[in-house]
């Protein structure tokens, strides 16, 4: 990640907001972390009795860590989060081309927070050590891919296999690996096969795991209550980000998504963590934060 020039230190803590303030056909029936602020209590139990920790994909304020990643990243502690999703990992081992595994991990743990998850690019299992040491240098227990390449989108069940190899080799480590889904793995191949589908049923349920990100599901025209519910025990943790009436992302509880009924099946899906996402580039901070306040409220 190359830096930009850098404001002014309080120009940019104002920036965060903490200074001074192809879908027909598809199979499923759609129907219409620890906080450290004052809202511990409203979130505990959710946190204590359905998932591990509440975290953010940290993708969410891309532009921010751009400009100043250990500044952005003390501001995601200050709003009360207590874990994050990180991204940006490369075959060269570490984070946005630049912070080693354990350069990031100590700017994350210096906030009291730690690295829950983190976002790699396609690899194989030839290069799977690269991504396993790294995630283990950040203390981390889940590894997860995010996205095929078009290229890579004519062959499922080959992408399927070497899932397969990489969960067998993350699973030796004590890593839980998974599969990061879009929008496009829901529409019908050719050959009249789902390839979310594909994944799913090709994959080994004891190795690889999949990370439902609960907006691109419903973007894709399918109901996340129905699919979450179609494979019990699959899923490591939720991309939590909403949807409006137009399919646009919007404030998380503020639009369409029934999170509260999706979080009740949490005692068959296998989530781990809910991590917070929203991609929308304006007021990023104050859109993470009014994710886990909606969150804690539940």
């Amino acid at each position: 990640m190359d830096k930009k020039s850098l404001n002014s230190r309080r120009t940019f803590l104002e920036q965060l907001g903490v200074v001074g303030a192809g879908l027909v056909g598809l199979p499923y029936i759609m129907t219409a972390c620890t906080s450290k602020s004052g809202s511990i209590e409203q979130g505990k139990t959710l946190i204590n009795n359905l998932v591990k920790d509440i975290g953010v994909q940290i993708y969410s304020v891309r532009n921010e860590l751009n400009e100043d990643l250990e500044e952005t990243i003390s501001a995601i502690a200050n709003l009360g989060y207590s874990c994050i999703e990180a991204y940006g990992l490369g075959t060269d081992g570490k984070l946005f081309g630049q912070y080693t595994p354990e350069e990031f991990n100590t700017i994350v743990k210096n906030t009291g927070m730690y690295v829950a998850s983190v976002h790699t690019g396609y690899f194989t299992d030839k290069q799977a050590d690269i991504f396993i040491n790294a995630a283990l240098a950040m203390d981390t227990k889940h590894l997860v891919i995010p996205y095929l390449d078009e290229s890579m989108r004519e062959d499922y069940y080959g992408v399927a296999e070497n899932l397969n190899r990489i969960g067998e080799l993350c699973s030796s480590a004590g890593l839980r690996f998974g599969y990061h889904n879009h929008d496009f793995e829901f529409f019908i191949t050719s050959d009249d096969r789902i390839p979310m589908d594909i994944l799913i049923t090709e994959t080994d349920a004891n190795k690889v795991s999949f990370q439902a990100d609960l907006y691109w599901v419903r973007k894709a025209g399918v109901n996340p209550l129905e699919f979450v519910k179609k494979y019990p025990g699959r899923f490591l943790s939720y991309h939590v980000k909403d949807a409006d009436n137009n399919l646009d992302q919007t404030t998380i509880g503020k639009g369409i998504i029934p999170f509260p009924e999706i979080f009740e099946l949490n005692n068959i899906s296998g989530v781990d963590y809910l991590f917070v996402e929203d991609e929308r580039t304006e007021t990023p901070i104050q859109n993470i934060e009014a994710g886990l306040t909606y969150l804690n409220s539940l």
